[in-house]
Parts: C-alpha cells; structure tokens; sequence
C-alpha cells in the first residue's frame, strides 16, 4: 500500500473534468461541512453515489440550507432521492462523495507520495515526480503562491499541475489555488481542510517539509499495482503484504 501519489491526483481530477463538463468541484458535489475533523463514513450507505451542490438541491428544494464560507462557497453536500410520496427531495450530508470517493477534496489535505519541490538553484518551483518505474521527471509550474489557478501543465502525463501568472477565480478557470514556499525540500499536499472555495480537486498545497504536522493534513491509502485474483478465499486470507 501507499499513499495517494501525484499521478492519481492528476487522474481524479481530469475524469472529473471529463464527467461533468466543468471544474468547479465544490459547486458541483458540494463543499462538504466546514471542519477538518468530519466523521469518516457519511457516504457509506449511499454505494459510491456522488452527491450533489447548492445549486442543484435547490432546484429540487427552495428551502435547503444557505450557508456561505467566506461569501464564495456553499457549505454542506446532498443526496437525491425521494420523499414518502414519491416525489423528489434531497437530503444534507456533511461528507461529499465525489467520483465514488468520499471528501476526495476538503476536510483535510491529503499528503502525496512521488512528488516534492525540491526548489533547489536549478529547481525553484518545479515538481519532482516519481514514476511508478522508478525514473524521474521535472515538471515547472508557477512561482506564485496563492493564485487561483489559471491553467495546469497537462502535456504527456496530463499531469494537474499550476503554470501561469494570471489569477484566475472561485468561479472561473480551475476554480482552486496553488499554495507553495520558496523553501527547500516541499512536500506536496491535495485537496485542501474544510470547505474552502479554493480547495477543490486541483488544489495544491507545498509550503512545508515533511517534518510538518496539522490536525488539518492527512494521508488517503491507495493501490498501485496488478490485481490477481485468488484461486480461494482460504488462499486470500493466506496472503501477506510485502513491504
């Protein structure tokens, strides 16, 4: 097992982009309870369904809670579905779920494996990354911190990473921001805590070293690697994971 890498980051948020049409992820699943300490497991019950913004639980019911972070996000996600009478309605969740991933931006960032600034004399600024082949690669992207994100790198690995000088908005272009220090030796964070408007799935965040600690950072488990299937259930439960 690892942690979610840089390359994984970069996929969840192109098949988002390529699923809804849009990049505004907080408007589209909704932004979540505005904290860094939500219980895990909101969506659980839901079986991977996304939930739902603002403005679509709207449409479905005028009086859903209005809660503004910051006068630029909505507060809170929801579920579609149907009241006793067979009609629609919608109900609040603090989680979202997002591409079948629960708080896969918000709540708290999330520490990515494979990548860091080095930001030595040569290195300012550009993204170190570990391919799952062991190579490495440089990737530049802005020297400034704290834009909206007005393009990404994309090129041969469609990598999500900032490039640009314009700023962009909570509702225009990325619709999320880049958050890094000068310093040497960044680790790379995703997603952004809470429910910030700039924290959807393009956000980054490398101010600190991997000595930094924050009830606000944590880490998502992922998988790379082959699946193969068991012969048995008795074989499955044999297995032991190799460091």
């Amino acid at each position: 097992m690892q942690q979610i890498d840089v390359l994984i980051h970069s996929r969840i948020a192109n098949l988002f982009y390529a699923r809804y049409g849009r990049r505004n992820a907080q408007e589209q699943c909704g932004a979540g309870l505005h904290s860094n300490s939500r219980t895990t497991g909101g969506t659980a019950s839901r079986e991977m369904r996304d939930t739902i913004g603002y403005e679509e639980a709207k449409s479905v019911n005028n009086g859903v809670t209005k809660s503004l972070v910051d006068n630029l996000v909505h507060q809170y996600a929801w579920y579609r579905g149907v009241d006793e009478y067979g009609g629609a309605a919608v109900t609040q969740v603090n989680n979202i779920c997002c591409l079948g991933y629960e708080d896969i931006y918000g709540n708290k960032y999330d520490m990515m494996d494979g990548v860091d600034l080095p930001n030595d004399r040569d290195n300012v600024g550009k993204w170190r990354i570990w391919m799952p082949d062991g190579s490495t690669r440089m990737v530049k992207g802005t020297s400034n911190s704290g834009l909206w994100i007005p393009t990404v790198a994309h090129g041969r690995y469609m990598d999500v990473i900032p490039v640009g000088n314009v700023n962009g908005s909570s509702s225009t272009h990325y619709s999320d921001i880049f958050w890094h220090s000068g310093s040497a030796s960044r680790v790379v964070c995703r997603g952004c805590g809470n429910a910030y408007a700039n924290g959807g799935v393009s956000s980054a965040f490398a101010n600190y070293d991997a000595s930094f600690a924050s009830a606000g950072v944590g880490a998502r488990l992922a998988f790379r690697g082959q699946i193969v299937k068991a012969q048995s259930v008795a074989a499955y439960k044999a297995i032991s994971e190799n460091a």
